[in-house]
């Protein structure tokens, strides 16, 4: 997925040094809708961090099933506080592959001459992946506290939150090219949102009683 989108938002640099020739409208119009190609690297190497976050979603359920969950809450610690931890644990995991996405994008970006367009794709491709995550992981959390029977992370509601969050991003930036960065920055700021108020309602609409077993 992380490279799949490196190679989209190597098409700025196809875009810039105008690639598309021929009649001067055909030329024209097919310049308009590569020019929001580049910025489909936003949702696939966004993708590639929730998928790579998953595995704290199952080490939750683990955790839940096997009474971690009720030992921490024997400790004095609330339903926010479990949240957090589990939530630290995926956001270490997507800020590695974002990290190793932004790399290698600015990379493309310095040998193809177009480091500033790479530069804003990776700064939403962190605002967006990182927001997913982070409202993704609190949703599946409290979507998994709600269940009593031991039904597992594998539950397609549960796993699919995260996924569907970034499914705008492949279709906005490709309906208006010309403001395609604010856009996917407006929608990053969205998912932003999403995930504090998700965060800050976390104590409240979990019952205690639904984190044991």
């Amino acid at each position: 997925m992380s490279i799949v989108g490196c190679l989209f938002a190597s098409t700025s640099g196809l875009v810039s040094n105008g690639v598309t020739t021929g009649m001067p409208t055909t030329a024209t119009a097919a310049a308009n809708t590569s020019e929001g190609l580049p910025f489909l690297a936003v949702p696939f190497q966004s993708l590639a961090a929730i998928l790579f976050a998953t595995p704290v979603l199952l080490l939750f359920v683990y955790d839940k099933n096997n009474g971690v969950l009720e030992y921490l809450l024997s400790l004095g610690m609330n339903q926010r506080d479990i949240y957090r931890q589990y939530l630290k644990g995926a956001l270490t995991l997507a800020a590695a592959i974002v990290s190793f996405d932004v790399i290698i994008d600015v990379i493309v970006g310095l040998i193809e001459g177009v480091a500033r367009s790479t530069i804003e794709i990776s700064g939403l491709v962190a605002a967006v992946a990182l927001a997913a995550v982070s409202f993704g992981t609190l949703l599946m959390t409290s979507f998994s506290s709600l269940q009593k029977q031991r039904i597992g992370a594998n539950q397609p509601l549960g796993q699919a939150i995260g996924s569907v969050v970034v499914v705008p991003s492949y279709i906005l930036p490709l309906v208006v090219p010309s403001i395609a960065f604010w856009i996917d920055l407006v929608y990053a700021g969205v998912i932003v949102a999403l995930a504090l108020l998700t965060y800050s309602l976390s104590s409240r609409w979990i019952s205690r009683e639904k984190l044991l077993p």
